[in-house]
């Protein structure tokens, strides 16, 4: 079937190449972004050493919420790497960066605040890009690709981390889900392409771009 290769709005919701996106979580469900349960349900320490970060490396952290995943890179790339949590929500990254002083994890954490449309990312200077429960929620999927094909060095990875919508047992509703061939079909059409998936997630899918 063909699907624009633009996002679109239908019956006030927005849409791209089929796919109905998912609505922002808002700052007032920021608690449940540090639930007690979700390292049960998400496995992030194995998740992000699945990644083999390193120290020194540059990364962003997209729609990072309040630090849940952003602390644990701030650790692995060490006091000579960076961290660059991005977010739309202001109050999201200042509580994010009350969570990174009390935790002594400031001094290599940029918060970043961008739009819907653009990561506000420096370019050419990420090993990885990271989202993580966020790529569902874009309402524009080609200009913020554009813009972190841009932010990521030449063999710069981009990877995905959402809930598995060929997984009916996932109690999240399907547009806060994805498919491997959704996901495939989107970002192949925006200049990366797919080269590893990881499926040892208790709800999620792992998926590894690099930049062509």
């Amino acid at each position: 079937m063909y699907w624009p290769s633009y996002p679109y709005q239908f019956y006030g919701r927005n849409y791209y190449m089929g796919r109905l996106i998912g609505e922002v979580v808002p700052y007032s469900n920021a608690h449940d972004l540090m639930r007690l349960g979700r390292d049960m349900q998400e496995y992030p320490d194995s998740m992000l050493a699945s990644l083999n970060i390193q120290p020194g490396m540059i990364v962003a952290d997209i729609g990072a919420g309040v630090g849940f995943n952003s602390l644990r890179l701030a650790r692995l790339v060490g006091p000579y790497g960076r961290v660059f949590p991005t977010e739309i929500q202001p109050q999201m990254l200042n509580h994010l960066m009350m969570n990174a002083y009390m935790l002594g994890l400031s001094h290599n954490i940029i918060p970043t605040h961008a739009s819907h449309f653009d990561a506000n990312l420096p370019y050419n200077s990420f090993d990885l890009v990271l989202m993580v429960d966020t790529y569902h929620e874009c309402i524009n999927p080609p200009a913020l690709l554009s813009g972190l094909h841009r932010a990521l060095k030449r063999n710069g990875r981009l990877v995905l981390v959402e809930y598995r919508l060929e997984d009916s047992c996932i109690p999240n509703m399907p547009d806060h889900r994805m498919s491997i061939s959704q996901a495939k079909m989107e970002l192949e059409s925006n200049g990366f392409l797919l080269t590893q998936v990881y499926d040892f997630l208790p709800w999620q899918h792992i998926l590894i771009f690099n930049k062509i």
